[in-house]
C-alpha cells in the first residue's frame, strides 16, 4: 500500500441502493466500501470464474463473499451476486434479483474490466472480444437493465470506470482502449438520451492503479513489456512517480458524481491520473 495520506470526504447515501460491478475486489471493492461507509444498500457482483484470454487470476466467489462481509459489518444490507456481464440474460437476472430484493437501484457504478495484453497481428478473436465485451458490452447491458427503473423513478446516476486508455492509444492494447473509448462514447450518448429523465451519465478514468489487476499482470509473461511501456510513455504519477494510485483515490470520484453535489454534471469524465494524460 501507498504512505500516502488518503483524504476523507463525508457522503450521505442512505436510502439509496448502488450496484457495483466487479465488485469483490480492487477498485470496485473500494467503490462498495465507500458507499456503504456512506450508508447505501450495497448490490456487488463479480464474475467467480476464470477467462481463458486473461492470464492473471480474476475474482473468486470466496472474494466476492468476503467483500459482502465487509460491506455488512458497516451495518448496510449487501446483496452479492455472481454475474458475467458479458452474458445479457444474467445481467438481466442480477438487476431483477436487487430489484425484487430492495425495490429500487439508485446509482450504477460500471466497473467491471478486465485486460490482456497482445499485439494486433497476434490477437485471437476470442482475446479481442473477452476484454471488449467485459468492458464496454457489460456497461451497455447493466445501463440497458437498470435503467428503466431510473426512469420509472425519473432519478439516477450511472458512472462507469473508464481509463487514460480512453483517451490515448497504447500499443498491444488496441481492444482494451477501443473498449474504454466506447465507454466515453456510450457515456455521452446516454447522457443525451436519459437528461429527461433526470438520469446522470458521466465516467472516471483512472491511471496506473495498485490492484490485483495490475499486481496479476506484472506476474505475467507480460511484465517485461508493462515495464518496457512504462518507460515509453513517462511517468504514470506526476506526484509521486514510484507509485501507483490506490483504488480509494478513485473512489472519492464515482461517490462524487453520484451525489447531489453533481446533479448537473453529465456526459462527461473526470480524469484521476495524476497528471498522466496532460504530458
Amino acid at each position: 500500500m501507498s504512505a500516502r495520506q488518503i483524504k476523507n470526504v463525508s457522503y450521505d447515501f442512505r436510502g439509496q441502493v448502488v450496484l457495483v460491478t466487479g465488485g469483490a475486489r480492487g477498485q470496485g471493492r473500494s467503490h462498495a466500501l465507500a458507499f456503504a461507509e456512506a450508508g447505501a444498500d450495497i448490490v456487488i457482483a463479480d464474475i467467480g470464474a476464470a477467462i481463458e484470454s486473461v492470464l492473471y487470476p480474476l475474482a473468486t466467489t470466496e472474494e466476492l463473499n468476503a467483500t459482502a462481509a465487509e460491506i455488512e459489518a458497516l451495518h448496510v444490507r449487501c446483496l452479492p451476486a455472481v454475474c458475467d456481464v458479458r452474458d445479457a440474460r444474467q445481467v438481466e437476472a442480477l438487476v431483477d434479483d436487487a430489484l425484487a430484493h430492495f425495490g429500487r437501484i439508485d446509482v450504477l457504478i460500471n466497473n467491471a474490466g478486465i485486460e490482456s495484453i497482445s499485439s494486433l497481428v497476434d490477437m485471437g478473436e476470442q482475446q479481442w472480444d473477452d476484454v471488449v465485451d467485459t468492458c464496454l458490452r457489460g456497461a451497455f447491458l447493466c445501463s440497458k437493465y437498470v435503467v428503466p427503473n431510473m426512469i420509472e423513478r425519473r432519478r439516477g446516476k450511472i458512472v462507469s470506470t473508464g481509463s487514460t486508455s480512453s483517451y490515448v492509444g497504447v500499443p498491444r492494447n488496441a481492444h482494451y482502449v477501443a473498449a474504454k473509448h466506447g465507454i466515453m462514447g456510450l457515456t455521452k450518448s446516454l447522457a443525451l438520451e436519459l437528461a429527461e429523465y433526470g438520469i446522470n451519465v458521466n465516467a472516471v478514468c483512472p491511471g496506473g492503479m495498485d490492484t490485483p489487476m495490475t499486481a496479476g499482470m506484472l506476474a505475467s509473461r507480460d511484465a517485461e513489456w508493462l515495464t518496457g511501456l512504462g518507460e515509453l510513455t513517462g511517468i504514470w504519477n506526476l506526484f509521486a512517480p514510484e507509485a501507483m494510485l490506490q483504488p480509494e483515490e478513485i473512489s472519492h470520484a464515482m461517490l462524487w458524481l453520484s451525489s447531489d453535489a453533481a446533479d448537473f454534471v453529465t456526459g462527461t469524465s473526470i480524469m484521476v491520473d495524476a497528471g498522466f494524460t496532460i504530458k
